[in-house]
């Protein structure tokens, strides 16, 4: 069974807030994005075995985020489909 996630594929929006002063917070792409030039480009799954999240087994998808408010930053696991 093939999962995936309902942010990357614009099924859903991401919706979360800051814990700090509650602003929603943005979405800024996949965590494993940031790896390097050619990293939007590789298998999903090959990222999440290097990203030192537990995101393979969960089945979960991590989204960097950010607040515009408070300029706090973090990631976001979003459930995979």
């Amino acid at each position: 069974m093939e999962w995936l996630c309902p942010v990357c594929n614009g099924y859903e929006s991401l919706d979360a807030f800051c814990p700090q002063c509650a602003s929603p917070l943005e979405d800024h792409g996949r965590y494993m994005d940031l790896f390097g030039d050619y990293s939007p480009y590789e298998p999903i799954d090959g990222g999440k075995l290097s990203d030192n999240l537990l995101d393979l087994h969960t089945h979960q998808c991590p989204h960097t985020t950010f607040c515009r408010q408070c300029y706090y930053s973090d990631i976001a696991m979003v459930n995979e489909q």
